[in-house]
């Protein structure tokens, strides 16, 4: 069960965000010619409705689904109360688009009606398409409770009876997947289901009837605006036509254009919910610039009262310039008491401080004793600068800039852990830090240039042109000749061979990105006292948490006895 809820979250947030690149664009032509295909998130035109949002961001549909997230969380139940006030609290200085029902809720407010009274008058589906927070929390509790809430979130800002009822028909699709049903009999069963308004039948017919015709073409017919009647039928046709597929889903959901982001938001919910958090492609899960907030939802069962009451203010988020002045973003976790010793976690290459193996090790060490600070390296995640003039050595930079922060702010980092290339990093790093104790690598390559692979393709042109485009893990980044040249340039094993410091090297012999024989270097070249801890059947990227959850307990352990000499 706890999959399928998941999926369902995930699938909800990961519909809105893919949906902010080409949201509110009517022509699928223009999309194809912009996007070609959209299955990343992407920064939206710089002419659309959303100019200030990021490819990682939300619309201000997902942003309002993230603000209910967070009153669920801290209450542990649906509280309308709590909720309208972060709904308020959100919109103030809000970066991004305003709609009219937001408009029309807040001037009701502000004149003094109650929450149960302030919703507009909007036909727009996108009211119906935030309930999957609530649906986490109560989707397995009494019918009663679970529907209740349901309509009084959506009538808070839309209350207009055909988008009240569009809600509990896909908070009843949810409750009969969850029970067993396919995506078909679940959506047939809720439509059997009484409504005072809402010809449910007739829709998911209507709906039914073009399932086999292609995506693009087959909502086009059926409707691509916001409004209930258009919104409803293209999203259940889009849950007949995928019903095995989330994927490919919201791609189609994306590529035929208009008001994607309702769409997406339950289109993901309900296959998120039949299909399980695995059919959630993980690039989207971690692309999403409030991965961390969410995953500390997930985590917590649905009930968190330590939930943040806003995206930008999470507990233990920091900013800390590096040696170029660049601002880098960080989160340093604490422990309930005082903390045995500081860390410094580096992340994997090209990846980000909120990948799930940097945070779910990060948070195992810190129920452990120990305060562990992960931040973005130069141009990564929600750090500034610009990825593309950066190279191993300023990585290197980077983390000495991190064990400045914490000795000027709380204390100097006693022990270095990196992830992959990060690995390569603090063994680089370990000697310009005199505090430091011990050094961890995890799936570590014993020579940086060992990532020039990933970019043969496009040597020539780096050479000829000084840079290219390169695919990584379906992102785009510009590599230039200096960064090749850096890596080249790296003796590591000398490096190695110099440390005066304990070190624990932790790899997987099924490793397929950096190979067991790159443990094998780094641990015959370096000195006693050294440890050596297989991780076998872990992937490189250490993706299933149970793993990382492993090397947590083996680090912690491992940890108490360098920091204690």
């Amino acid at each position: 069960m706890d999959a399928r809820l998941n999926g369902m979250l995930w699938g909800s947030f990961a519909g809105d965000a893919l949906s902010l690149g080409a949201h509110w664009i009517y022509n699928p032509g223009k999309i194809k010619r912009k996007f070609e295909r959209l299955s990343n998130y992407l920064d939206p035109l710089p002419d659309s409705y959303h100019p200030k949002r990021k490819a990682g961001d939300f619309t201000h549909y997902g942003d309002q689904s993230l603000t209910l997230l967070q009153s669920v969380g801290a209450k542990g139940a649906f509280d309308l109360t709590d909720f309208c006030a972060r709904w308020q609290a959100m919109w103030k200085g809000y970066p991004g688009y305003v709609d009219g029902a937001t408009t029309a809720t807040l001037k009701n407010l502000d004149a003094g009606k109650p929450p149960t009274e302030s919703g507009s008058s909007s036909n727009d589906l996108a009211g119906a398409s935030r309930i999957a927070p609530i649906l986490f929390n109560l989707a397995t509790g009494p019918e009663e409770a679970l529907l209740n809430a349901i309509v009084q979130q959506t009538a808070m800002t839309h209350n207009h009876p055909q988008v009240i009822e569009s809600a509990v028909f896909f908070a009843w699709t949810v409750k009969a997947i969850l029970d067993g049903k396919d995506v078909e009999e679940a959506l047939n069963f809720a439509a059997r289901q009484d409504y005072a308004e809402l010809p449910a039948a007739e829709w998911v017919s209507k709906a039914s009837a073009l399932r086999e015709e292609d995506a693009v073409p087959a909502l086009g017919k059926l409707g691509l605006t916001c409004h209930v009647d258009e919104a409803f039928q293209s999203t259940v046709c889009l849950l007949l036509k995928y019903p095995t597929d989330l994927e490919t889903s919201l791609i189609e959901n994306v590529m035929a254009g208009g008001d994607s982001a309702a769409r997406g938001m339950i289109v993901g919910m309900v296959l998120g919910a039949a299909l399980g958090e695995e059919a959630v492609p993980r690039r989207w899960i971690e692309g999403l610039n409030t991965w961390e907030q969410i995953q500390t939802f997930v985590d917590s069962g649905g009930s968190s009262p330590a939930m943040s009451q806003a995206p930008a203010l999470a507990p233990g988020k920091l900013v800390f310039p590096n040696a170029e002045g660049i601002d880098l973003a960080g989160r340093l976790e604490m422990p309930d008491g005082e903390p045995l010793a500081y860390a410094i976690f580096a992340h994997c290459f090209t990846c980000s401080k909120d990948i799930a193996a940097a945070t779910r090790i990060s948070r195992g060490l810190a129920k452990k004793g120990l305060a562990v600070l992960r931040f973005d390296f130069t141009g990564l995640g929600n750090s500034e600068g610009d990825f593309a003039n950066t190279n191993f050595s300023s990585n290197v930079e980077d983390l000495v800039a991190a064990a400045n922060h914490l000795r000027q702010n709380k204390a100097a980092p006693t022990l270095l852990i990196g992830h992959s290339l990060g690995g390569a990093a603090v063994l680089a790093a370990a000697a310009r830090i005199p505090e430091v104790k011990g050094v961890v690598t995890i799936g570590a390559p014993s020579d940086p240039g060992h990532v020039a692979h990933l970019f043969s393709g496009s040597q020539e042109e780096i050479d000829s042109t000084g840079e290219a485009e390169v695919q990584l893990g379906r992102r785009t980044f510009t590599i230039k000749k200096q960064f090749l040249e850096d890596i080249q340039e790296q003796r590591l094993l000398e490096v190695v061979r110099d440390l005066r410091v304990s070190l624990l090297v932790m790899h997987s012999p099924v490793d397929q990105t950096v190979g067991i024989e790159h443990a094998g270097h780094i641990y015959s070249a370096a000195k006693h006292p050294k440890s050596f801890v297989s991780l076998d059947p872990a992937d490189h990227l250490l993706t299933q948490k149970e793993d990382s959850t492993y090397v947590a307990k083996i680090i912690s352990a491992w940890a108490s006895r360098v920091v204690a000499r």
